[in-house]
């Protein structure tokens, strides 16, 4: 940790931009929750708050390329086994991810306007945690499958593509081929997207009826992207 505090500094200061950023390009005061299309500004902020604490894991690839052979060197000698090293390494993170998910949400939450209630910031907090923590698992597997930044990097960009075109946000789940639909049902980030769009979606603040609608605006968004509003 102490060697690579550089990285995660930078990780730090680099959230704390992109936060800035999304805060003046999603600022509450000029998004209205009138009507379905006000919702989709929503969904897009909350897609990109998934992506950007997804992406924040990325680092954890080639950190995991670099220690490699000194891993293969110790476990050879059966210095300890493989679970010894994956496990402390992984608890060693949870620390940072708090702090990184933390800042990110703190900085973001009330200024885009999302739902004030403090259980549903609270939801958002944890589920952004396990984000990054899948992500951070996903990224140090591709980096230990992959060995080199070259393989890693071209196994990983084809895995993180398969996740975006089948999570339920660039393509909905009714314009995914039948012979594809299993990538919609196993990509993690498609449960990460339907969850915080529910936990945003179903608060106080969308249970208004949608003009022309029968439903609570906050459903007609969830399922007008193609997600399950009772998830």
């Amino acid at each position: 940790m102490k060697r690579n505090s550089f990285v995660y500094v930078f990780k730090f200061f680099q959230l704390t931009i992109m936060a800035l950023m999304t805060m003046t390009l999603f600022f509450r005061t000029e998004m209205p929750r009138d009507t379905v299309d006000d919702g989709g500004i929503y969904a897009g902020a909350l897609f990109f708050v998934v992506v950007m604490i997804m992406f924040n894991g990325m680092s954890e690839m080639a950190m995991t390329i670099f220690k490699l052979p000194v891993f293969y060197k110790q476990r050879d000698l059966l210095f300890f086994p493989s679970w010894a090293y994956a496990i402390p390494s992984w608890i060693l993170k949870i620390p940072v991810t708090l702090v990184e998910v933390g800042l990110w949400v703190i900085l973001t939450y009330y200024v885009i306007g999302f739902d004030p209630n403090i259980t549903r910031f609270l939801k958002q907090f944890l589920l952004l945690v396990l984000v990054n923590q899948m992500a951070s698992g996903l990224f140090r597997f591709m980096g230990a499958v992959g060995r080199t930044m070259g393989v890693a990097s071209t196994f990983g960009a084809f895995a993180l593509l398969l996740q975006f075109a089948l999570c339920g946000f660039v393509l909905s789940r009714e314009d995914v081929k039948g012979w594809w639909i299993w990538g919609y049902w196993i990509s993690p980030l498609m449960y990460s997207v339907n969850s915080i769009l529910v936990n945003e979606f179903d608060g106080n603040k969308w249970k208004h009826i949608a003009p022309n609608g029968t439903e609570p605006l906050g459903v007609a968004v969830v399922k007008s992207r193609g997600f399950f509003p009772d998830a």
